[in-house]
């Protein structure tokens, strides 16, 4: 047997139930990974957004319960995706809410997520995780937002440097360019 490769962090993916009303039973954990190996076994089998979020007609259910996800999340392991967390408290998000072809928000999502389990965007440890939400009703709409632990003015600026050329890495010039993520503290 091949010997596993370890990440610096241990991770959690999420998943939001888009028909669960309390926000306490909404968000559910898929599942935790600590090796490069158990993320691509997880990761290879999760719909990406644009395939179930909506896209304009649809929503699309998913699993052998055929649940509706309106929302994926990957922070560290021990940070839950929601502000009330301790460690996400004194931080902020980058975020857009906009409307993008599927496609786009695939790639996003892929660069996203890969750039957080390499570190390669991270500073001092500052990244807490980040989250795509589908907001579409009558056209497709997304929340995508990279969550941090801190709000310091170097730090974030660093990180958001990073964060906008991990976004286009491998895609391609889409009609309406690439977006700029505006960052909000919590606080």
């Amino acid at each position: 047997m091949a010997e596993a490769h370890p990440l610096n962090s241990e991770w959690t993916m999420w998943h939001g139930d888009a028909l669960e009303k309390d926000w306490s039973k909404k968000i559910q954990p898929i599942c935790d990974f600590s090796t490069v190996e158990e993320f691509w076994q997880y990761f290879n089998h999760i719909p990406r957004p644009g395939k179930v979020f909506f896209d304009g007609d649809s929503k699309a259910s998913v699993g052998p319960s055929n649940k509706v996800i309106d929302e994926l999340s990957i922070f560290k392991k021990g940070i839950k995706p929601e502000w009330e967390d301790p460690q996400n408290r004194d931080g902020g998000c980058f975020y857009i809410r906009q409307a993008l072809d599927p496609d786009q928000v695939d790639i996003y999502w892929q660069n996203t997520v890969l750039a957080l389990i390499g570190e390669t965007l991270d500073e001092k440890d500052s990244i807490a995780g980040a989250r795509i939400v589908d907001k579409g009703k009558n056209f497709a709409l997304y929340r995508f937002e990279l969550w941090l632990k801190t709000a310091d003015e170097d730090t974030v600026n660093k990180i958001r440097e990073r964060f906008h050329e991990c976004i286009k890495e491998g895609s391609p010039n889409f009609k309406k360019g690439h977006p700029k993520f505006e960052w909000k503290k919590h606080k």
